[in-house]
This record gives structure tokens, sequence and C-alpha cells, in this order.
């Protein structure tokens, strides 16, 4: 029994199980044994088959569980089985949540946070022990309690106005309050189960941020109180950086030195002070302190001034820092030539003098030569406590840390022997004062007999100070570095600060600026003055403007737009205005430019001779006036239809097709010809162009309209014509060349049966006379069929390819991008590029490559044809585009260039003789297009 229990000390079980008799020495010791030295102990359960008395003996005992067996084993032994496993899940289950409860109420306990649950009904469902204390409460004497049981009506509205907003939305929420002078952060948090996401109850955390609201209002009164005692205090100040910049004074300095605006205004610390020194009685130790300060610039010094006119001024003069680097130093100046009379007299009456000594807030207290206590006030002795009497019974040496015995020792022996005020800066008892060291002379030996040291406590001024410094430095770095001119003036207009970006816009340096008038250097344009004065006015009265446009006139005499923005402001006593500036010129000449673009292009569209739309799907937004002209509708009735309604039934198809190209970024030029309707049902032929744009921010279709109609009746009437006239032309053409060839029989008979030789040039003559005529009459065949038929878009690849095919000429080449362009032409453009090949295979005699290629010119797209054969001589160049010219018939050229010319096209020959033919095809802009 002994070891079953010490292996359940030494490791955990979840279940014991005993089939041993139940008897008072064995099975009854050992569950009380367990039950009473295990801390978590397993569950006991015994099997057998005993006697109702012995169980219930046993279960008073302790035990959990009594299993009886019946003869049945196996059965009862997988009975007893599951009914095991049954309860280690149960045991194992409670276990775990004991330990998950345990842990969050340690955790919660701890913190000094107070931490509270409440349900949606507002009932507390607990509260941490730092809140019962808040609360007053004890235990759990908060069960069953609603909110308002424990808080006032008020700070009841305030949460459950705060709890709703938790459980209605469902998520996070914090805000802070104050309560009896307190102050505090409160966080809710919703309680949902893993299986909803409803709020069932709100977890509530509340933290205590007094000594935080508290500090920061410190913090700004602190920095509020050094701006302003800068200017109110009765020293004078100046500030110096490192190199001997005057970098800040107040007024008091300059009314106490009676120093002019022309010698501060030099901002120099060497003018300044050579003016100072013409003042003094002592111009040699005054001038000596300044160079020694200067080689030693971590120095701190405090020494009394001494006028001609018996003025006398305390000076005290520290480093100035910013974290641990010296940027300059600080002058302070005291005048204490009352103090001094002061003194005097009050050291006639002793009570009087004690009075003041008493009544003060500084530690005050004297020492002999020795630097023993004589006196102390009731402030310093306080600070002593206990050990003030056997100081002063025992005239005993002041008080002070460890080390600085030393130098309360050289500030005696320098008061005694200057007999002089001393002052210095002291760290005692974790705070900082300034120590004044004044002698006590004798009436009438004037000898020093005894010294006042005299602690004023300076350290919240020093943290005030510190954090002045940082805000002005931090403000400083801001006011620099800003993006947009910054620009301080008085309510005058009187410049007084800028920044960089200032710097940039006008070209005025803060030197150039600084003391000049807004409205008498002529930085603002003249038309722009009385609105700037306007502006001030209103700055006068309190009131921000902006953003407002000048002219700004820049140093250099470059002219700016600037957009402005002004914002009175009040720094101590005085009214001054910031004024934000920004450049906007080249903004202005683009609006300007956009406005005269606009402008143009509204009279270009309303004047214009074609009908101009703009769609945004097949709704028509847009129509000039020439559209109302073209289709008889007025532009409102235009702009309240579609295109559907106004395109011909049967083009309809093919304009969608046209539009859907245009979307995908097609432009379409003009040359595509379809058919629409009047508001009449009169038909008209248009000529239509498209390309995408955006109108009004948003994608649409630019629709141009040429109405074409009389030119389509003309030409139809002219189709017509040649139609008749080719008939008659082939008719007569035919029987001309029957008789031509009846002729040339009749002549080559004569030619064989003539015995003359005298006729026999006649007769040649007369042949190629004859030969001529027919080959004209076979000319008009082809050139009858030029301008027939209606010109077309065309593929110049497919059509180069068709021409190479029909001579079967396999040295034929052109570049890929041939293939995706398109151009307007006559449908026997065809016969120019087969044209153009027969005669490099006829005539360029070495020809073995011949290239058709694109370049691309301002106003033209130039199809290239290329050989590498022998060229055409100079002076043919211009010759062999006439009818007639050539070794042949001469009528292939001239039949290219008038196949060209029906749609505008042109060709010259511009290659070099030995160097292969050079044709330039010249195809305007809106006569190619891409696919």
């Amino acid at each position: 029994m002994k070891d079953t229990i010490n292996k359940l000390q030494t490791a955990h079980y979840d279940v014991v199980i005993g089939d041993f008799d139940l008897g008072k020495e064995n099975g009854l010791d050992f569950i009380a044994k367990v039950k009473k030295q295990i801390q978590y102990s397993p569950v006991t359960i015994f099997t057998g088959n005993q006697a109702p008395a012995v169980v219930k003996e046993a279960v008073k005992a302790g035990i959990d569980y009594f299993f009886l067996q019946n003869d049945e084993t196996e059965l009862e032994t997988l009975r007893l089985n599951t009914f095991i496993r049954q309860i280690v899940r149960q045991k194992q289950g409670e276990e775990a949540l004991h330990y998950a409860d345990t842990n969050f109420r340690t955790i919660v306990e701890a913190t000094d946070d107070s931490i509270y649950m409440v349900d949606r009904h507002f009932r507390y469902l607990f509260i941490n022990s730092p809140h019962q204390k808040r609360l007053g409460i004890y235990g759990e004497n908060y069960e069953s309690k609603m909110y308002k049981d424990l808080h006032t009506e008020e700070e009841t509205q305030r949460f459950v106005h705060s709890l709703n907003q938790v459980i209605t939305h469902n998520n996070y929420f914090s805000e802070e309050y104050e309560k009896e002078g307190r102050f505090y952060n409160r966080k809710f948090i919703p309680v949902r189960y893993q299986t909803s996401q409803q709020t069932l109850a709100v977890t509530v955390v509340s933290i205590d941020i007094t000594d935080r609201v508290r500090l920061e209002d410190e913090v700004a009164r602190g920095a509020s109180l050094v701006t302003a005692t800068f200017e109110s205090t009765s020293d004078g100040i100046f500030v110096v950086d490192r190199v001997g910049k005057i970098i800040n004074y107040n007024q008091k300095f300059l009314d106490m030195w009676f120093v002019p605006e022309s010698v501060i205004g030099e901002r120099d610390e060497e003018v300044l002070l050579a003016y100072l020194e013409d003042q003094l009685e002592d111009r040699e130790s005054f001038i000596e302190k300044i160079n020694y300060l200067k080689t030693h610039p971590e120095k701190e010094a405090f020494d009394v001034l001494e006028f001609r006119d018996g003025r006398v001024f305390e000076r005290n003069t520290l480093p100035q820092r910013i974290g641990g680097t010296i940027i300059g130093r600080v002058w302070t100046f005291k005048d204490v030539t009352e103090q001094r009379k002061t003194l005097t007299t009050l050291q006639v009456t002793q009570a009087n003098y004690r009075s003041v000594v008493e009544s003060t807030g500084d530690s005050i207290f004297m020492v002999d030569r020795e630097g023993c206590y004589l006196f102390m006030n009731s402030y310093h002795r306080n600070k002593l406590g206990d050990i003030a009497d056997k100081y002063l019974e025992k005239r005993m040496r002041v008080m002070l840390p460890p080390g600085e015995d030393q130098r309360f020792d050289q500030a005696l022996q320098r008061v005694i022997s200057t007999k002089r005020q001393v002052q210095d800066e002291f760290h005692w008892l974790s705070k900082d004062y300034i120590r004044r060291f004044t002698p006590v002379k004798d009436d009438e030996s004037d000898e020093i007999r005894a010294v006042t040291v005299v602690l004023t406590d300076i350290s919240d001024w020093k943290a005030a100070e510190q954090e002045v410094k940082n805000n002005e430095e931090r403000l400083k770095i801001l006011f620099d570095y800003a993006p947009e001119a910054y620009l301080l003036t008085d309510i005058k207009g009187t410049f007084i600060e800028s920044n960089r970006a200032a710097t940039e816009l006008t070209g005025y340096t803060p030197d150039d600026l600084k003391g000049r008038n807004i409205f008498t250097m002529g930085l603002i344009g003249s038309m722009h003055i009385t609105k700037t004065a306007v502006l001030f006015a209103k700055n006068a009265l309190g009131r921000p403007t902006g953003p407002d446009e000048v002219h700004i006139s820049r140093k250099d005499g470059k002219i700016l737009y600037a957009e402005v923005m002004t914002y009175p402001i009040r720094i101590r006593t005085q009214s001054l205005v910031m004024t934000i500036a920004r450049d906007i010129t080249d903004r202005k000449a683009s609006e300007e430019a956009l406005k005269q673009r606009e402008e143009q292009y509204r009279l270009l569209v309303n004047n214009a001779g074609e009908g101009v739309f703009v769609l945004r799907d097949t709704r028509i937004i847009f129509a000039n006036p020439k559209s109302s002209e073209i289709f008889g509708y007025t532009s409102q009735n235009l702009t309240q239809s579609t295109i559907s309604d106004i395109i011909h039934p049967d083009d309809l198809e093919e304009f969608s097709t046209l539009l859907e190209r245009a979307r995908e970024g097609e432009q379409i030029h003009a040359g595509v010809s379809l058919r629409a309707l009047t508001n009449t049902g009169e038909l008209r032929w248009l000529e239509v162009g498209m390309a995408e744009i955006v109108w009004q921010n948003n994608p649409a279709i630019l629709l141009l309209c040429m109405d074409i109609t009389k030119q389509k009746i003309a030409q139809d009437a002219l189709v017509q014509s040649n139609r008749k006239l080719n008939l008659l032309s082939s008719i007569t053409r035919h029987d001309v060349l029957n008789q031509i060839t009846i002729l040339l029989a009749y002549l080559d008979l004569l030619k064989k049966k003539n015995k003359d030789p005298d006729l026999e040039p006649f007769i040649a003559k007369q042949v190629e006379a004859t030969q001529s005529i027919r080959s004209q009459i076979v000319f008009t065949k082809e050139y009858q069929d030029v301008g027939v038929k209606e010109p077309q878009w065309q593929n110049l690849g497919s059509t180069i390819a068709n021409a190479r095919e029909y001579g079967r000429v396999e040295c034929v080449s052109w570049d890929d991008n041939l293939n995706s362009i398109e151009i307007y032409a006559d449908p026997l453009l065809e016969k120019v590029f087969s044209n153009l090949i027969s005669n490099s295979l006829m005539h360029g005699e070495t020809v073995s490559q011949i290239r058709f290629f694109t370049e691309e010119t301002p106003s033209a797209l130039l199809l290239i044809y290329e050989d590498n054969g022998v060229g055409i001589p100079e002076k043919d160049k211009k010759k062999i585009f006439h009818h007639g010219f050539g070794k042949n018939t001469g009528f292939g050229l001239f039949l290219s260039r008038e196949i060209l010319s029906i749609t505008g096209l042109s060709i010259t020959e511009t290659g070099k003789e030995g160097k292969g033919v050079r044709f330039e095809i010249s195809i305007p802009r809106n006569l190619y297009r891409l696919v």
C-alpha cells in the first residue's frame, strides 16, 4: 500500500482500479490515505462482489465508484472498460477547465487594471480585485448585481450607451472618461462562442491614465510658460550660435543696453559686444571673460558688471545644448542696481531681513569664512530635517552631496577675495538650483565676515526650457523643409521670416525679404496689389483666406502664377499673417492652352462642313449644326435619338462592324460609304470616319459624316456613261482593228509583189505607221477600264502576291508589315505592281532581287519599290511616266501613274543609275489603314 501511495504522489494517474476485499485493514485505509495525501486524487473504482453494508462504508470513506461483478466475465470486462473511458474523459475535462480557470484568474488578479465582465443585460458576471477595491466591495458581493446598483445614474447611462455600441456592431470599442478628478481609458471587448458570432457578454478593461493626462497638461503649460517668460522676464536675454551669429534676443535686453536697431540688425556677436563694452567700468575683465568662454564653450559663468553710469548687472551665461551637443550660448543679464541699494537697506533692520528670508520659497543660509552654518531659514531647515539643529549648534560645515565640497569652497573663496556675488547651478536632492553666494560685509572695515547662500529651485524652469528648445527645433525643421512656400509677415505686410521653398518660389532669400514690405517691394503684380490688401484686411479681422491666385514677380524678373492661402496667427502679443503659396504657373498655362484648344475645337466642330457626332454605345450625346442640316433634325432631337434611327436598315450591320472596330482602338478613315435617312425619309449617301475618344471623362466614339449624295449620283451617272462609252469603244476598236489587219495584209502583199526598189522605203513607212496605229488602239482597251469601277480598300501584301503570281516571279519579296496595311485605290492597283515588276525584268538587265517596303513621313506613308538592276539614267527620270516613252509601247508607267492618281496617290522615281530603280508611291494618311 505504501508503494502505491508513493507512485500516486510522484506521477499523475487518472483512475485507480482495485479488485480486492474492502476490509478495514486494506481497502478502506487505502481510500482514506489517497483522499488525504494526494492533492489531485485520481478517480477510485473498486470491483468485487461485496455486501451492501461494506459498499456503504467504502462510499463514506471516499470511494468514487463501486462496480459489481456477475458471472459473465467478458461482458463485465467490456462494461468496465467503457465505464473507465467515460470517467477518464470527464476527469480530464474537469481538470483542464479548472487549470484554465486558475490561469485566467491568476492573470486577471495580478494586473493593476480594473477588469470586469457584464452580460447583455448589464449584470455583473465577474469583477477582479482591483476593480472591487475601486468600487468598495469585497469577495463575491457583486454576484447578481446590476451595473446601476454600484454606479450613479449618469455613469450608468454612459456605460449603457458604450456597451450597446459593442453589442450592436459586434466589435471592439474604446473611450476615455473622468471620474472624481481622475482619468480612465476604458476598453470594451466582445465575448462570443466560437460557433456563434453573437456577443453574449462584454469584458471591460479600465486603465487609470491620470498621471499621463496630467503630465501632458504640465508639458503644455510649461511650454506656454517658457514662451511667455522669454518676453515677460525682467532679465535681458540674447542667444548666439557656435559661430557667433545672434539667433534670438528679447526686447528687455535691447532696452537694458540701449542697443539700436542698426547694431542688433547685423546679427553679429562681435559687433554687439564691441558696442556693449564701451558702457562698462572694467572693459578688460569683460573682454577677458568673453574670450575665455569662446575657447571653453562647455563652461558656465556668472559675474557682476558695473556700468559707468552707476548701474549694476548680474551676467549669467551657459551653453545651449540639443541632446549632448553644444549649439550655442545663452547670455542673461539682470539689472540688480536697485537690489544692491535695497540690500543695504535690508541690512539695517534684522527683523525685516528675517521676514523676507523666512517668507521666500528659496533655501537661504549663511556661512562664515570657513563654510560653517551661521543661519538657515525655515525652508532650508525643513530640507535638512532633524539634523538641522545639530549643524547650527556645533557650527558644522554645510551639508553637501559627495564631491561638492571643493566646488563650494572655491565659490566661497572667490566671494571673499572679490567681494562680489558669485552664481552657479547646483544639483541637490533630485532638484536643480541656481545658487547665489552673496558677501556680507562689515559696515566699518568693509571686510567679508560671512556669505549668504540662496538656492532657487529651477527644476521646472529647466524642464520647461528644454521642452521649449525641443519644440522650437522641431518646428524650425518643419518650417524650413516644408514643400510649400511659407512666408510670415506682420499684419501690415512686412516680412519676418520665410523658408527654403519661399526662396525657390520668389528668388529672394530670407535675408532679402526680412524687413521689406510685400506691397512696396514689387513682389506682387500690380494688378493684384488691391486683391492682396483685401486678403490682409480679412486676416486683420481674424479670418483665413484662400485659395486665391496672384501674380508673383520673382527677383530675376520672371512672372509666376501662385496659389496662396493666408492664416491669421498670434505669437505672444503680436498679430501676424502666415501665407502659404505654391507655384501654379504650369497649371495655369495648361488650363489656358486647354481653354484655347476647346474654343478652337468648338469653332471647328460648329463650322465644320461635315456632320460630327459623339456616340456612347449607339446613343447620340452630341451633334454639330451641320448634322442638323444634313438630316433635317434639330440638335435636341438628335441628342434624344440613337444612331440606329438614322443609318439605313440595310447598312446597320456594316455600321455595327465599323463601330466595334473603332471601340477596339482602330481609326476608321473616311472612304467608307453608307446610306442614311433624313427625318422625311430621304436617302443620303455618307462617307464616314470613326475614332475612339474621351468625352466628359468617359470613353466615346467620334463619328464624322460627309454628305456625298450629289457626288454619288454624279459618280453613278459617270459610271453608266463610261460603261456605254466602253461598249461603243469596244465595238469601234474591234472594227478598226479588223480594218488595220486587212491593211497590214495588203501592205505585206504589196511588199512582196513590188519590183521597184525605190518604193520599198515608202511601203516600210506605211507598215510602221499602221503598226503604231494598231498599238494605240490596243492601249485604249486597257485605259478604258481605268476609273470605271469604284475605288476600294486593298491589302498591299495580297495585291503584291497576286501581281507576282501573274508573272511567276520568285525574286519578288515584301516586308511582313505590308500584310497588315490596306490602301484605298482603284481596282487596277495590281496592274501597277505587275507593270513595275515587268519593267524591272525587261529593262533591268541584272535584276535578281525585287523588294516592296514602307517608310513613314510626317504627312504620308511611302510604299517603296526597289530592284538591284542597272537603274534609270538621270536624263530619262522625268520622261518615263510620259505617254509613249520607252522601248516598247511606252504605256506601262503612264498607265500606272493614271491608276494611282484616281484616289490621289502619286509615284516618283528616286533611284541612282547603276544601283537599281527606286519608285516611291506616296499614300496620304487618310488613304491607308492598319488591319
